[in-house]
């Protein structure tokens, strides 16, 4: 029994580093559209469509623990629509846009960098998240051979 658990727990931390990407997005787009909605502001669709698309892929993550699987569509999709996003708003920085999306915050340069390494950053962490859910997908991640290795060991 112990076994059985601790292969099951392994298998649920294999996806450790999506899970707390995913909770730090899903948190980041809930207080934009809250601070959007507070300004009555219509680009409020985009951070609570991806608010939702989070919500998701998190019950998928919690999924996972009772059914293992390499495929997670879910968090596969919502990264990719967060590059697609991140870019779209790098756009829209420096365009007449910015009063829509970003209505709470002051248009200076200070503000513009800021603003600019976070979509910079958040777009180079969900590559990597695509990047490691495809080598999940494909089972040549670091933590399966980990498994593997255990489950040789214990049988």
């Amino acid at each position: 029994m112990q076994k059985k658990v601790s292969l099951t727990n392994l298998y649920f931390n294999r996806f450790l580093a999506i899970r707390y990407t995913t909770a730090f997005f899903l948190f980041l787009n809930l207080y934009w559209a809250i601070f959007l909605i507070g300004s009555l502001s219509f680009a409020a669709i985009l951070p609570l469509f991806l608010f939702i698309l989070s919500l998701f892929t998190a019950l998928e993550q919690v999924k996972l623990y009772r059914c293992h699987s390499n495929k997670l569509p879910y968090a596969y999709f919502f990264y990719r629509v967060l590059v697609v996003s991140c870019i779209i708003l790098l756009i829209t920085l420096y365009s007449r846009l910015y009063n829509d999306f970003y209505p709470f915050l002051k248009n200076t340069h200070d503000v513009l960098n800021i603003l600019t390494v976070l979509l910079i950053f958040s777009l180079s962490i969900s590559f990597l998240m695509l990047k490691k859910l495809n080598k999940i997908k494909l089972d040549q991640d670091k933590h399966f051979k980990r498994i593997q290795a255990y489950e040789e060991i214990i049988n």
